[in-house]
């Protein structure tokens, strides 16, 4: 295992000089970088991962809706109810992209996945590099998520330029995936989060 890191400032530092580091969310452990094209290509080199499938952006709080989305007040009201319920938490919500930002790191993003983590090591790590990280699950493209250190890919672990562990317990099911679009919701990916519970707070 290469340069490992136990502490969340070390982490921080990495991040914010362009590195890509591993660490929990509350799902299952995470890979990620910040919000530009340089690191965002290593970390996708680090997974073998198709550039096509696209990344979730970890936030610290719904005030970066605002940098990285291109909705409406009117749409972010109507789905305020399940953002105030479920973040932080298991639910990556999709919205149409503020191409403005995200061009930063990928060039012609329409829709960019949105969620803030339960995992207090994660939101520090998100919070002191700027309130946005780009992420994804820590496993070779392909492979399954893990919630164990010691089961992350050898291969990812000597590539990677940070990793810090906690105690926390990580449910091993990704966040539930829903789809925001005019108003309207779609599931993508079913996890923890019943979609009905979804639905009713939308129409409350």
């Amino acid at each position: 295992m290469n340069n490992l890191k136990n502490n969340i400032n070390d982490i921080v530092e990495i991040l914010k000089k362009g590195g890509v580091a591993i660490f929990p969310t509350d799902t299952v452990y995470g890979i990620g970088a910040l919000p530009n094209k340089e690191s965002l290509r290593r970390l996708y080199k680090m997974k073998k991962r198709d550039f096509s499938k696209k990344i979730i952006a970890l936030i610290d709080n719904p005030d970066k809706l605002k940098v990285l989305t291109s909705e409406t007040e009117e749409n972010i009201d109507r789905i305020k109810k399940v953002i105030e319920e479920y973040w932080p938490g298991e639910l990556t919500i999709i919205f149409k992209a503020n191409e403005m930002f995200t061009k930063k790191f990928d060039d012609g993003l329409k829709t960019v996945g949105i969620r803030i983590p339960q995992n207090k090591t994660a939101i520090e790590i998100i919070k002191n590099t700027g309130g946005i990280v780009l992420t994804t699950s820590a496993n070779i493209s392909g492979e399954k998520s893990v919630t164990d250190i010691k089961d992350i890919s050898e291969v990812l672990l000597e590539e990677v330029d940070g990793i810090i562990t906690d105690n926390s317990r990580l449910t091993g099911v990704p966040s539930t995936i829903i789809k925001y679009e005019e108003g309207k919701i779609e599931l993508l990916r079913e996890g923890n989060i019943d979609i009905e519970k979804i639905k009713k707070l939308m129409k409350g």
